[in-house]
């Protein structure tokens, strides 16, 4: 800004030195940033009216008070990434993906603390490259942080990362970390680090290393309540193995890990506590502290089993030759009825996998087997306080041969018992339960007269909306971003609004206000509209009649032209490609009709006729 102006405006206000220096970088053409509104371009002063024009990165074009500009924007030089992005996109996209640490390590300098928070790099980077394309992104570069020698998590403030003003070797930076940290558990979480460094990397801090070994023994002995019994196994793991690097002998360490366990009245939980990566050696370290009866420890610990530790616990077994002593614990826990989710699930997606055959014998396979499933998976729905998803009844819908395989053996009463028992399933909704009856009266085409649409719907059911996976995620990127991005950063934009002082004249908080009853309004209709989803792959579809997931041909009447819809979703409409929302006037009107019949449509005051002339599936036609 001109000199004359900024001391124009010095003398009606007192600035400090920082505001004076941003507004003599106040220019027409400058880029600026504002946590709530995002990019801007200064596009003018108007002298009048003392208020700075911006246009911002939605199109809004903003007039705003010079003042207020250089306490709550960041101007930014020509060369920020940000403003790269603007000119450059592609090639900023293409930069930040293949030099993730040099671009982060460029905009720490040019902050002056030298140092960002996660939420400002989220800020930047997720203007870039978005959304989901962010948390892919994040999620490598901190495995890349973990190594590098010039940027670090700061250990006093959370979430912030510093440029160090001199390079430092991982070795270095663990070592610096465990002088910083008093915690024990984060204690052995840095200490365990060491373990991954390279030989030569050991080598030169053995010395460190020995003094770490010590500090764990003392930790361990010293009987610290702020640890689990599992932190302490990991710990005893860790120093143990840090021993072994410097040639220590740990036969007198104590505790050992085979203490640890044998005194464990619970090792079940111990389990839950246990780091995955543990897995393995945890089973391991039970044949030693148990040798006499490891086996059946090994039964009880993967009968009560969840998660990634059912398929760790199998395969451990299976290694050491125990198939038939797990095929006779499946059977008898089938018999007992206390199969478990986790087990069900296990069996379901290895049932045709050939190294397990001598585990999943015939006598598994069969309708009491999916009489378990069922069971399971009610049990699971009572247990079940939240929305939370149960990965058995997701297995159960999308898994299209299962009902088939475990029919093998049944009856037709068989069969008919475990319609009864989805019936009455208090977890499936009433679209996937139409879905899995479909599958049932294939087998057994006789139980098409118990299986009604007054059995299978519930009430509300007709408030249920049918979506495909596509657009189900699409709303619920929308409701994320508004939840938190867009609803945050306008709450932002109100207090900092607000801060202007008499809100009558006040027309940024105006607009704000404005802004956030559209967010909480939308925010409202998406909640709804998510929880009347049903999400449906139109796989089962039949060509029978038209319905959701067919292609249906059309002639009219009157003019004999011919028209072919695809009938999809609620929110799949896209009529420029003849794809239809079930919930249109036409497509309403066609469904459950068949090859031949005519149907009459009435939109507004036009009245048509159509005759239906060929029904397919639309997974055949894509």
């Amino acid at each position: 800004m001109d000199k004359t102006i900024i001391e124009q405006i010095a003398r009606k206000q007192p600035l400090l030195d920082r505001e004076l220096e941003k507004l003599e970088r106040i220019d027409e053409g400058v880029y600026c940033v504002h946590h709530s509104w995002g990019l801007g371009k200064i596009h003018s002063y108007d002298a009048p009216t003392n208020k700075l024009k911006i246009v911002f990165e939605d199109g809004t074009e903003r007039a705003m008070d010079p003042v207020f500009c250089a306490r709550k924007l960041e101007i930014l030089p020509q060369d920020h990434i940000l403003v790269q992005f603007h000119d450059r996109p592609q090639e900023v996209v293409d930069h930040v993906k293949k030099e993730p640490l040099e671009v982060l390590r460029a905009l720490i300098e040019e902050n002056p603390r030298k140092e960002l928070a996660l939420s400002e790099i989220e800020f930047v980077f997720k203007r870039i490259i978005g959304e989901s394309g962010f948390r892919r992104w994040w999620t490598n570069t901190k495995k890349l942080l973990a190594k590098d020698p010039l940027i670090i998590a700061s250990p006093k403030r959370s979430n912030t990362y510093t440029l160090r003003e001199q390079p430092v070797s991982v070795e270095d930076d663990i070592l610096e970390q465990l002088q910083i940290y008093k915690d024990p558990t984060k204690k052995i979480e840095i200490a365990a680090k060491i373990l991954t460094l390279l030989p030569e990397h050991q080598e030169a801090i053995a010395d460190e290393i020995k003094r770490i070994v010590e500090d764990l023994n003392a930790v361990l002995t010293s009987n610290d309540k702020r640890l689990s019994t599992a932190q302490q196994l990991v710990c005893c793991w860790v120093r143990n193995d840090l021993a072994e690097i410097t040639g220590d002998d740990t036969e007198y360490f104590e505790p050992t890990p085979e203490s640890i366990i044998r005194d464990c009245n619970n090792l079940g939980k111990l389990i839950e506590e246990l780091p995955p990566s543990y897995y393995d050696r945890f089973l391991l370290l039970v044949t030693y502290a148990f040798p006499d009866e490891w086996e059946s420890r090994c039964a009880n610990l993967l009968r009560n089993s969840r998660g990634k530790f059912t398929n760790e616990c199998v395969l451990f077994l299976c290694e050491r030759g125990c198939h038939d002593f797990l095929r006779d614990c499946f059977v008898r826990w089938l018999n007992e009825r206390s199969l478990k989710s986790p087990i069900l699930h296990w069996i379901i997606k290895n049932r045709h996998v050939r190294k397990f055959a001598e585990v999943i014998s015939e006598k598994l396979i069969g309708y009491q087997l999916l009489k378990a499933i069922f069971l399971a998976i009610d049990a699971d729905a009572l247990a079940n306080t939240s929305s939370k998803r149960i990965p058995l009844a997701e297995l159960v819908s999308e898994d299209r041969n299962l009902i088939r395989d475990l029919l093998s053996d049944a009856s037709e009463e068989n069969a008919r018992d475990l319609c009864q028992m989805l019936m009455q399933n208090q977890w499936f909704d009433a679209l996937t339960k139409k879905l899995l009856f479909a599958r049932f009266i294939k087998e057994f085409p006789s139980l098409q007269s118990l299986i009604s649409e007054k059995i299978v719907e519930h009430p509300g059911a007709d408030l249920s909306l049918i979506v495909s996976q596509e657009s189900f995620d699409a709303k619920k990127k929308e409701y994320e971003s508004l939840i938190n991005e867009k609803i945050p950063a306008n709450k932002k934009a109100i207090e900092i609004a607000r801060e202007h002082g008499d809100l009558s004249e006040n027309s940024e908080y105006k607009m704000a206000r404005q802004d956030q009853e559209i967010l909480f309004s939308r925010r409202d209709q998406l909640e709804t509209d998510l929880k009347r989803a049903q999400v449906f792959d139109f796989a089962e579809a039949s060509n029978d009649a038209v319905g959701i997931g067919t292609v249906v041909r059309l002639r009219s009447v009157a003019s004999n032209e011919q028209a072919e819809y695809a009938i999809l979703g609620a929110w799949d409409s896209d009529p420029d490609n003849n794809i239809l929302s079930y919930k249109t006037p036409l497509a309403h009107a066609l469904l459950s009709r068949t090859l031949g019949d005519e149907v009459e449509v009435k939109i507004g005051d036009k009245t048509s006729a159509w005759k239906i002339e060929s029904i397919a599936r639309y997974v055949d036609c894509m």
